[in-house]
């Protein structure tokens, strides 16, 4: 595969003091003769507003971060083509493909062509909130999440499969993950862990209140629709929805939520072949 040679660096530096493993990054890129930059994101909840202009010109974008950081990084690529690779300075780091210490070998990597590139499955969806469209086209590469807003009480959903009511559920939330997104919130809501490569959509509920509810596997052309119901008329509900764990927005009863595949896909530059089971019990071990 033929090497990069225009990189953006998008640095967390809550995760990179003093910008150090950005900056080094740099310097061995451009010792190499590439062209790179550094672009500070604050937080990882900036580096999702940062403006698309910014990628003009852009072969590979490194993200410096952990896997919150590569998320938002994700929204910011969507619809780009640009393939990134992330640099762990966070605690797990699911997303990411190499450590510190493998900054150097990574840009040699880099620049020889010596990898390949993963094509992840993301989703689009859209809120409706008083049958009108509050948000459309937003897409998360992990997972859409309806939850309580309020903290003791349980909500229910209805859950539609392309039109028709497939099921209702009382719960804490209800999450509907990608492949990638298996290993996150799914994994620890008790979902399945899927390999990233597969092309469909996982339901799983947040603490249901029926201990008969678990896990139900989507097709990919599945379109899926949350409808967040009042349990009883007297009470007080509200509710909030994510995507991948930011770009929140509230919700009450009546109001629901289109998921589908998108046809958009996020491209994960990787160095090892390494199956998914294999890196989960090495990250988490």
């Amino acid at each position: 595969m033929e090497g990069f040679k225009n990189f953006l660096i998008l640095a967390n530096e809550s995760k990179d003091t003093d910008l150090v493993y950005s900056h080094k990054v740099e310097k061995c890129l451009q010792d190499r003769g590439m062209t790179a930059r550094v672009l500070v994101g604050g937080n990882y909840v900036d580096i999702g507003h940062i403006n698309k202009e910014e990628l003009s010109g852009v072969d590979c974008v490194i993200v410096m971060g952990g896997d919150g950081t590569m998320l938002q990084a994700s929204h910011l690529l969507t619809g780009s083509d640009i393939p990134m690779i992330g640099v762990n300075l966070g605690t797990v780091g699911f997303l990411t493909e190499v450590i510190t210490d493998e900054i150097s070998e990574m840009v040699e990597r880099l620049i020889s062509g010596d990898f390949f590139i993963e094509e992840r499955m993301m989703l689009e969806s859209t809120v409706y909130r008083n049958n009108e469209v509050a948000c459309e086209n937003v897409h998360a590469l992990n997972d859409v999440v309806l939850a309580r807003q309020t903290y003791l009480k349980l909500i229910a959903v209805k859950i539609y499969l392309n039109g028709r009511l497939f099921d209702t559920c009382e719960a804490d939330g209800i999450i509907l993950s990608t492949p990638t997104g298996s290993t996150g919130y799914n994994l620890s809501a008790g979902g399945p862990i899927v390999t990233p490569d597969a092309r469909l959509i996982v339901l799983t509920p947040i603490s249901p209140y029926s201990h008969s509810r678990h896990s139900v596997v989507f097709g990919a052309d599945d379109k899926i629709s949350l409808e967040f119901v009042a349990k009883r008329k007297d009470g007080d509900y509200a509710g909030i929805v994510s995507f991948d764990g930011f770009d929140d927005y509230q919700i009450s009863p009546g109001d629901h939520i289109d998921v589908t595949s998108s046809t958009d896909t996020l491209k994960l530059i990787r160095f090892s072949t390494s199956s998914v089971y294999e890196v989960l019990k090495k990250k988490l071990t």
